[in-house]
Order: structure tokens, then C-alpha cells, then sequence
């Protein structure tokens, strides 16, 4: 029931990526790196028997990627015309991908160490229990937070249509992590 669960978390994330493919942010490489190295991390992590890249190297360029994308929504955009638009941030999912981004680091780190099977979750199960709880309470707020964008949102179609399927997708990592 849990792979179930981790394995379907993939298809919103998939679909999320297809809407950065038609979305404002279609040229921008930093929203398809972060999009592909979660769908990277979530394959490696849970598709394989024996990871190719180890799940702390992922979480690692997860949170890596997560803050670049906190920066740009943070740095001013060029407009129409090329002039830069001022103080204003940029408009668009780079707040709610930074936060997806590390969110998601979180998660893959913590089904790793499910994964590994009981006798090394045994070993740390003492420690994991706070964070594990912190992690998985912080993804549901965010997906509960994602959906309301999705639903109540003025953006784009596409953009509120990503925001839901990051909810989707993170939740479906935390769940099984909740019981």
C-alpha cells in the first residue's frame, strides 16, 4: 500500500511538469531542473531496488534547487519591453516550487530510510520520529495551502492546475509516512 502510494505521487508530479511545459515559465531551466530532479529523485528513490545516487545527494540538490528558486522569485523580472519592473518580485510558481522542492527533499530522505529496511530504520528510529512528524505535518500544510491556490486562485490555468498537482503528489509522499 505504501509503494502504491510513493509510485502514485509520480503522476502528479509528471503531470506538474507538463504544466510547467505550456506554463509562463516554459523557458526557464531552474523550473525544469527542479521539475526533473524530483521526478528524478522520487524514481531513483522508490522505482529501484538499489538506488543509482544516494537519497541525502538528492535531497541535498533538492534544497539546492529549492533556494535558487526561492532567490528568482525574489529577483526583480525584465517586462514586455526588457526594462526591468522594479522592486516587484517575480510573478509565478517560483515560491511554490522552492517550497515542493524541499518539501520533497524531506520526503525522499525519510523513504529512503524506510526503505532500508528494518534492521538500519531500527537503529535511528528514535531520532527519526520528530522530523519525520515535522516533515510530514509541514507537506500536508502545504498541500492543504496548494489546494486552496488551486482552487481560489486568479493565476493561470496552468499555474493553479500545478499548484494542485504538487499537492497531490506531496501529499501522497506524506501519507504514508502520517500512520
Amino acid at each position: 500500500m505504501i509503494e502504491a502510494l510513493h509510485l502514485g505521487s509520480m503522476l502528479p508530479a509528471a503531470l506538474g511538469a507538463c504544466c510547467v511545459a505550456g506554463g509562463a515559465d516554459r523557458r526557464s531551466p531552474l523550473a525544469w531542473l527542479g521539475m526533473l530532479a524530483m521526478l528524478g529523485a522520487m524514481a531513483d528513490t522508490m522505482l529501484l531496488p538499489h538506488p543509482i545516487v544516494p537519497a541525502i545527494v538528492w535531497a541535498a540538490a533538492l534544497v539546492a534547487l529549492g533556494i535558487a528558486a526561492a532567490v528568482r522569485a525574489r529577483l526583480p523580472h525584465a517586462g514586455s519591453d526588457g526594462a526591468t519592473a522594479g522592486a516587484r518580485a517575480r510573478p509565478g510558481m517560483d515560491a511554490h516550487r522552492a517550497l515542493q522542492s524541499v518539501l520533497m527533499a524531506g520526503l525522499v530522505a525519510i523513504t529512503a530510510g524506510h526503505h532500508a529496511g528494518p534492521a538500519h530504520s531500527a537503529e535511528h528510529a528514535g531520532h527519526a520520529i520528530p522530523l519525520t512528524a515535522l516533515v510530514v505535518s509541514a507537506a500536508l500544510v502545504f498541500a492543504t495551502v496548494s489546494a486552496i491556490i488551486a482552487v481560489r486562485s486568479r493565476r493561470p490555468a496552468l499555474a493553479r492546475a500545478e499548484a494542485g498537482l504538487g499537492a497531490a503528489s506531496v501529499a501522497l509522499m506524506a501519507l504514508p509516512l502520517a500512520f
